[in-house]
């Protein structure tokens, strides 16, 4: 066992003890609410703790910028946010971040002409593409990604095993990696099974991996632009990926972007000025982040509140294109019916999908203040498997002595120690480890400590 990880194991371990000793005798009504991107992590974490512990904790989903303001006003005596509090939303009372969780941001879309293809997507491309110089499908740009990145297409529409996904990305021209993730109870009622990626050109295994506890599994092969392989989980395909020839449509980019404030679209504009164009600006509005503003795009924009209602519209709708987190895309229902989630090319040249696994790579390039922000670094030139576009989640707590608050303490910390590092990956999310960790549950204990 590395440094780090003995290190994680001992907060772990002081955590639960502090926990199970620090037990509140008298059942409390906490209400939070705010940003949607963390809502698929919280609400079976809340449903958990609240059955464990015997609260009854409460989360509204309203988009971060809603959360920020109603925590400011006492309305929540929580909030979840994924972009920094302004001047404006300041609490006149005492309070604290807390990072609890973090996850890729998709560029999902649904093209039907594709057939099941992963767009592979340069930060220049996507620049165009919101902020509203690529107009269609076939635009040069995009035919050029996809000429540098050799497509691969998911040919099977539903996978054979509900709840359980995979991911390919193209190493080199003779290499892949795929990705298989799975729900929770996916992963409980496979366990023990075999994942194998089979190659059927040649009717051979080439990488097999037996289901344990991890929810997100990666495999490497070498492989051949000619065969088909089926990823199949417990012998059932769950995809079969072909390389195809991509002939892009003449169709209209119908961009669909949150139509609320929001965290989401706040560090999408982070990247997008950060990685790609500094003439963005950043704001949880997507509105005042696209320089010149969306309204001469007239109806090729449409805007859309919480992560729910955007990954629904754009399932919805053939030729749409927006910006979720990674478990709205990868959910069984839209992935029917023919949403994807890109393929990002990073600063080290590499098109890398929207794993947790990628995202923690990104993240580990990134600098954690006191507060608990974490700032990205866009720049890696050297990482090869850092996935670029995500965002760190955080709770906002009352630091006033009383019962709630206390509460809302108990349930940071044991996220961050418990549910999390269980539940992140196959819920969709990138769990905190090490530093970061450590971090987020000194700035829980601040909750209710007065």
């Amino acid at each position: 066992m590395n440094k780090r990880s003995k290190r994680f194991v001992a907060v772990m371990i002081t955590a639960a003890s502090v926990l199970s000793s620090a037990s509140i005798a008298k059942a409390e009504d906490v209400t939070g609410g705010g940003a949607s991107f963390p809502v698929q992590f919280l609400t079976p974490a809340i449903a958990e703790f609240n059955k464990t512990f015997g609260h009854n904790l409460t989360y509204t989903s309203t988009g971060s910028g809603t959360g920020k303001k109603n925590f400011k006003s006492g309305t929540f005596k929580f909030a979840g946010t994924d972009s920094a509090v302004g001047s404006a939303d300041l609490p006149t009372f005492g309070w604290t971040y807390i990072p609890y969780v973090a996850g890729a941001i998709a560029v999902a879309y649904r093209l039907d002409e594709l057939g099941g293809a992963t767009l592979s997507l340069s930060p220049g491309t996507i620049n165009g593409i919101f902020g509203g110089t690529v107009e269609k499908w076939n635009d040069p740009s995009i035919e050029n990604d996809i000429k540098t990145n050799p497509t691969w297409a998911n040919q099977k529409k539903k996978s054979d095993v509900k709840g359980a996904t995979a991911l390919w990305e193209n190493i080199s021209t003779t290499s892949a990696k795929v990705t298989v993730s799975m729900l929770p109870a996916t992963l409980k009622s496979n366990k023990g099974k075999k994942i194998e990626w089979y190659d059927d050109t040649t009717k051979k295994v080439l990488k097999s991996v037996t289901v344990a506890s991890k929810a997100e599994v990666n495999m490497t092969s070498n492989i051949k632009s000619t065969d088909t392989f089926s990823i199949k989980v417990g012998g059932k395909t769950i995809a079969t990926f072909k390389q195809i020839k991509v002939t892009l449509p003449d169709k209209a980019i119908q961009v669909v972007y949150r139509a609320d404030t929001s965290g989401t679209t706040n560090n999408f504009c982070q990247y997008m000025k950060g990685a790609v164009n500094p003439d963005w600006v950043i704001n949880d509005a997507f509105q005042s982040c696209v320089p010149g503003g969306v309204t001469k795009f007239g109806s090729r924009f449409v805007g859309q509140p919480q992560n729910n209602n955007q990954a629904n519209y754009i399932a919805d709708t053939n030729g749409a294109i927006g910006y979720a987190e990674v478990a709205y895309v990868t959910d069984p229902t839209r992935a029917a019916k023919g949403i994807r989630a890109a393929n990002i090319r990073n600063a080290a040249g590499a098109f890398v999908a929207p794993t947790a696994a990628g995202y923690n790579s990104h993240l580990a390039g990134g600098v954690q203040d006191s507060r608990g922000l974490i700032a990205f670094d866009w720049k890696q030139g050297t990482n090869r498997t850092a996935y670029p576009l995500g965002a760190v989640t955080y709770g906002l707590c009352q630091t006033s002595s009383d019962a709630k608050n206390k509460v809302v303490a108990q349930f940071f910390e044991w996220m961050l120690n418990d549910f999390g590092p269980k539940n992140a990956e196959a819920l969709g999310y990138t769990p905190l480890l090490g530093a970061s960790a450590a971090t987020g549950v000194a700035l829980a204990k601040k909750c209710g400590a007065g």
